[in-house]
């Protein structure tokens, strides 16, 4: 199949990654080349070694700037025109991942049978394109969760079928071996509402050591709320790309998820336990699907799992890795496929 996957043409596909989506975009599109078939991704750039192709979509060299549109507003808008021109005849299929709204706007100008994959939840603006974008068109809707497939249904009014984000799972031989040189671990992008401070205030009253991992994305929250609160024992190892990343998460004896907003999916969590890490962390942060006995504990706030992580014992990262397996990436490569072979 020819494949057109469309991200945003200011989304950036380099490692290492600024989210969970990007990176799910990247591996799905390489997994799917792997599998014989052509994908074209339309996004900012990404890195040289992917087996896709990127398709491009230039900023205009003239001011797009007016008095009712910003410059950012305007070259986004400017993107999405040429967007509508491309001739999206070669391909058989088009999968959309974006969160900008203008590209669903001209989407209905193409021809050709679409899948879209919903990887946020449903915002004023994207929950009123995607509304009427339903009612004009036959396009495939997919939520990443229940919980996100839930939300949708309830806005668009028809039913949207799940795939779970997936992981590959390293070997086991290689998680059993490594050598646990950290204690508690906390990955993601760093802002409020990830909250990366819920899990120092965790490992301060637990008096264990915490590593953080992860962008920067609020650079005035992270000045004012997390670095005051670095430490030899708190300790913050930078923005790195997926090998490394991993490498470091596994040598780890357990994940906190400790977002304050309903995760979409909660893909650091299924990593941790892909890596034979179990994972305490709130509601908010796990969808119910990812939560699991001792592999994966779920609470409502910092005291809470204060409490749970004093009378958890022993969990296996075997047991971590089999529950984890339920999410085989795969297996949502597979799905995928399918979803494209149904809609031609």
């Amino acid at each position: 199949m020819r494949i057109l996957m469309v991200a945003s043409p200011i989304v950036s596909l380099r490692q290492p990654f600024k989210g969970g989506t990007e990176a799910f975009v990247a591996n799905l599109a390489n997994a799917l080349c792997k599998k014989g078939h052509t994908v074209d991704v339309l996004c900012k750039d990404a890195d040289e070694e992917n087996e896709f192709n990127i398709l491009q979509l230039d900023e205009s060299p003239l001011r797009m700037k007016d008095n009712i549109t910003t410059e950012e507003e305007g070259q986004k808008l400017y993107q999405a025109a040429q967007f509508a021109l491309i001739d999206n005849s070669y391909y058989d299929v088009v999968h959309y991942h974006s969160y900008y709204h203008a590209l669903y706007d001209v989407a209905l100008l193409h021809n050709i049978k679409s899948v879209i994959t919903l990887h946020a939840p449903v915002s004023p603006k994207l929950g009123l394109i995607h509304k009427l974008h339903k009612a004009r068109s036959d396009h495939r809707y997919i939520a990443v969760s229940n919980r996100l497939c839930k939300e949708w249904e309830a806005h668009l009014g028809s039913a949207i079928k799940v795939i779970s984000n997936g992981v590959t799972l390293p070997k086991s031989e290689y998680v059993q071996k490594i050598n646990k040189t950290h204690d508690l671990f906390w990955m993601g992008r760093i802002n409020a509402e990830k909250d990366p401070v819920s899990a120092i205030k965790i490992a301060q009253k637990l008096q264990r050591k915490l590593c953080i991992a992860g962008p920067v994305e609020d650079r005035q929250y992270f000045n004012a709320h997390v670095e005051p609160l670095l430490t030899d024992s708190i300790y913050y190892i930078g923005h790195l790309k997926h090998d490394e990343l991993f490498t470091q998460l596994a040598k780890s004896c357990l994940f906190l998820a400790t977002s304050k907003w309903n995760e979409p999916f909660g893909l650091t969590t299924i990593e941790a336990l892909a890596h034979g890490i179990p994972v305490v962390g709130f509601k908010t942060a796990i969808p119910e699907e990812l939560r699991f006995s001792n592999v994966c504990t779920v609470l409502n706030n910092v005291d809470e799992a204060v409490s749970a992580i004093k009378k958890l014992g022993k969990v296996s990262p075997q047991a971590c890795q089999s529950f984890a397996k339920n999410f085989d990436f795969n297996v949502t490569v597979s799905n995928y496929e399918a979803e494209y072979a149904a809609l031609i």
